[in-house]
């Protein structure tokens, strides 16, 4: 039996309240959506408004204005336009309801877009989303890569199947109905399309900034940067046996940046690395700080420590933070660059060809033990977050360490000076987290340093480091 349109007058509440029932993909009321021309003003108003607060739930106060471009005006452009065809109502009543429902139905975009980029960065940094697919076949590898943009899409899709459900049946439906499938799809293309924000969302954001704005202050400030660094690494102290450190957040995600930095700090607390340690950073909010993480800074900042070393007493301390893949490829990436990914023969090469013979070298990515049969030996020490064939997690970019990176050197290297020791207590730990996370192991490895022992129980005997967390 059809749905009558022939209704006594209803507020725009009322209207909302029907709306829940759409959504929920049930029928309206019969009798309500009364259509009225004085609704319009009111359904645009109210778009703005959740627009704008949801923008500035999602970027901050700061960065939540909205610019007034085409992507924000065209979605207030059709609230206006179908709004408009309001007209219609004295004259072809279901016309003027079947407009009024989509142009409710169209007030939920906003709230469509927000869920998608709140799931985002959860779906996008899941281990089989973010690079495990990258091992697979060409087409599954690309409908792996398509998957959370689909789940991010979800709300739009929900609000289309409502849109459908409302539509059947009902006479003069299929041109509202094709209008909005059109923009659901459009939108759906972009979770942030419903608004601009007029600076680039900050790195500690869940949203996805698209990466680092390569302007000319970043492209000349990086040799700069690169050659004060590596000036700052002093000459190591003859007779007095000395810790080198470096640092290398390889991939963009905050999470490494943080972790990195984190870890160097430790050193210079515990280890007295003031004046022998740099890091290398890959994230936009350090663009003009600090210098990037790629092979020739990598391979310099090598150079100047194996120089500034003393070979038969220092030891260098080598940790590299970032995504890895199945191949055994470490992640450097910087958008817009095209960096080429650090394989363990390259790292080995750098190595040799710095001179540096006294090494401990730790890994921190998924499939990391790939770099223990290239890097490992006797003067060696090679300490992984997983093995060759497992993933390690933690890297959300909202997390301020990885897991094995808060269970290696937040945890145990405050309690004991001992490279190999907090290397059992943190596998432990991690052993025990994962299986009450019901997570697949990640299995942390070690191996080699055999001829390292008696300068790493030196360093190891060393006052009990300071509690600085």
């Amino acid at each position: 039996m059809p749905v009558s349109d022939t209704a006594p007058h209803s507020g725009l509440f009322d209207d909302l309240r029907q709306l829940a029932r759409v959504l929920t993909l049930r029928r309206p009321a019969p009798g309500s959506f009364s259509p009225d021309i004085g609704k319009l003003p009111w359904l645009v108003l109210l778009y703005c408004l959740i627009s704008i607060s949801l923008s500035i739930v999602l970027n901050g106060m700061e960065n939540g204005a909205v610019m007034l471009d085409g992507t924000t005006l065209a979605p207030f452009g059709a609230v206006a336009l179908i709004a408009g065809l309001l007209k219609w109502i004295d004259r072809q009543q279901d016309a003027g309801t079947t407009w009024l429902i989509f142009t409710l139905l169209l007030l939920m975009l906003p709230l469509a877009g927000f869920i998608g980029a709140l799931v985002w960065p959860v779906v996008s940094e899941m281990t089989f989303f973010a690079h495990a697919h990258d091992s697979l076949p060409g087409p599954v590898s690309w409908l792996a890569g398509m998957l959370p943009h689909f789940i991010c899409a979800l709300p739009h899709v929900w609000l289309a199947l409502a849109g459908a459900r409302f539509s059947a049946g009902r006479q003069r439906a299929l041109p509202a109905f094709t209008l909005w499938a059109l923009l659901v799809v459009f939108i759906s293309v972009d979770p942030l399309a419903l608004w601009q924000t007029d600076t680039v969302t900050s790195i500690t954001k869940i949203a996805d900034t698209g990466g680092l704005t390569l302007d000319e202050e970043v492209f000349y400030a990086q040799p700069r940067i690169l050659d004060e660094q590596l000036a700052r690494i002093e000459a190591g102290k003859p007779g007095v046996p000395e810790i080198f450190f470096l640092g290398v957040a390889g991939s963009e995600e905050g999470v490494f940046m943080r972790e990195t930095i984190t870890v160097e700090q430790l050193f210079r607390d515990h280890y007295d690395t003031v004046g022998h340690s740099m890091i290398l950073v890959n994230n936009p909010a350090t663009a003009q700080k600090l210098p990037f993480a790629t092979h020739e800074s990598l391979s310099r900042a090598l150079r100047r420590i194996g120089e500034q070393m003393n070979g038969k007493e220092d030891l260098l301390f080598l940790f590299l933070t970032s995504h890895g893949f199945a191949d055994h490829r470490f992640s450097i990436k910087l958008r817009p660059f095209e960096f080429s990914d650090l394989t363990p023969q390259a790292l080995r090469k750098a190595l040799d060809e710095a001179g540096i013979k006294r090494r401990v070298v730790v890994v921190s990515a998924c499939y990391s033990g790939g770099f223990v049969p290239a890097l490992a030996d006797g003067n060696t020490l090679v300490i992984t977050a997983a093995s060759d064939d497992h993933n390690s997690f933690g890297c959300d970019d909202t997390n301020d360490l990885t897991d094995f990176g808060r269970a290696y050197f937040d945890e145990a290297l405050r309690e004991t000076r001992s490279f190999t020791k907090a290397f059992e207590r943190a596998k432990a730990t991690i052993a025990a987290r994962e299986a009450a996370s019901s997570s697949p192991p990640s299995n942390p490895q070690i191996a080699g340093g055999e001829y390292l022992h008696k300068q790493l129980d030196w360093f190891a005997r060393g006052t009990e480091p300071k509690q600085t967390k």
